[in-house]
């Protein structure tokens, strides 16, 4: 490992700081000091990115509102979509089953209407 050489000051609570680490720590100079400092720093600020990476921000509660509103709208309007739609085939079946039923009436008057005829036209040749 290559070391490089700097001249660094620093105010009188940095120092006194410095000083406090080296004695708890057992760090003989001031350099190998701060390289211990910065890496310590440099770990937590990793760990931290790792974390926040790990958990999922929660969204607003608004948001979710927005959302689950918005996935509600869709469904109904699928729903009222299909309950046109089958009101719209059972009218058509209804239009065709009463179609079917006049034309059985009529063409059991026209029956019946034929027999009269027949019946009073014997009567009358008779």
């Amino acid at each position: 490992m290559m070391k490089q050489r700097r001249m660094v000051s620093f105010d009188q609570k940095t120092d006194e700081y410095l000083q406090q680490y080296m004695k708890e720590q057992h760090v003989r100079f001031p350099g190998d000091a701060i390289a211990r400092i910065c890496l310590e720093h440099q770990t937590l600020k990793e760990e931290k990115q790792e974390k926040q990476k790990q958990t999922s921000p929660v969204p607003p509660v608004k948001e979710i509102v927005e959302v689950i509103s918005e996935r509600i709208n869709r469904l109904m309007e699928t729903e009222r979509l299909f309950l046109r739609n089958e009101w719209f085939c059972m009218e058509e079946s209804m239009k065709r089953s009463m179609m079917e039923i006049f034309q059985q009436v009529e063409e059991k008057q026209a029956a019946k209407r034929s027999e009269i005829v027949t019946a009073f036209l014997e009567g009358y040749n008779k």
